[in-house]
């Protein structure tokens, strides 16, 4: 059903995209935008913490004298994961273990499709957006807790974003953005299958640890610059 429901979203819009090409007008807006990254993780069998991470894009918008719609497409780097924080804790024995954070994030590479909508605030403009968004992920790192997981996560992943922000005018073709998102992945960036660890307990059952499926879930706060390229049309 997820699957389905994010590729509806993605050919629709594809559609708005090719309906909009052929009467954008205006010329289009590029540039790019970086911040911190609050990421954390939807993880059976664990209480995860989030931790802060970064991201940075680069980004290309339609633009139209007419309508306040656009459509957007975003390339952007993107470090997800979350953390696991253990206190300090004694053993029997009474030997003392300092409280210490194990993470686990992922390196991804992402790309988005999205509508966007631009109003004018003063002399400001604000905006909000929804997109959907593909995911590779270039590398993984992982805690002392998890080096069992490592090479078990998935290469693709898939998700949605949904943006708002407001921007301020530096020039006619220049302006400075301030933007917040959240983006919730909807396709698993890890899933390990239930497994036999081959021990019994004392009635004879096999010890089978659960399946183990985890998804990320980022708030991003960005700042960058956009950039008008200015297309007049004369008759």
């Amino acid at each position: 059903m997820i699957k389905n429901i994010f590729c509806l979203s993605l050919l629709f819009v594809l559609v708005l995209m090719t309906d909009r090409s052929v009467s954008a007008q205006g010329g289009y807006v590029f540039g790019f935008m970086g911040g911190p990254t609050l990421s954390t993780q939807k993880m059976r069998g664990f209480q995860r913490e989030p931790f802060l991470r970064y991201h940075g894009l680069a980004f290309i918008e339609s633009v139209s004298e007419y309508s306040p719609n656009s459509l957007y497409a975003r390339l952007g780097y993107h470090v997800k994961g979350s953390a696991i924080n253990t206190t300090r804790y004694f053993d029997l024995d009474g030997n003392e273990y300092p409280r210490r954070s194990s993470s686990m994030e992922f390196h991804n590479l992402s790309f988005s499709l999205g509508v966007k909508q631009r109003r004018e605030l003063g002399n400001l403009y604000y905006h909000y957006a929804f997109g959907v968004r593909g995911d590779y992920n270039l590398k993984g790192k992982f805690g002392d807790l998890f080096k069992g997981l490592e090479g078990a996560q998935n290469k693709f992943t898939y998700g949605v974003n949904v943006d708002a922000g407001i921007e301020f005018p530096l020039s006619e073709l220049v302006s400075a953005v301030i933007e917040i998102g959240i983006s919730p992945d909807l396709g698993e960036q890890l899933f390990i299958p239930p497994q036999n660890t081959g021990y019994t307990y004392s009635d004879g059952r096999p010890i089978i640890l659960p399946e183990t499926s985890l998804t990320n879930v980022v708030f991003e706060l960005r700042a960058g610059f956009r950039f008008w390229r200015k297309i007049v049309y004369i008759d």
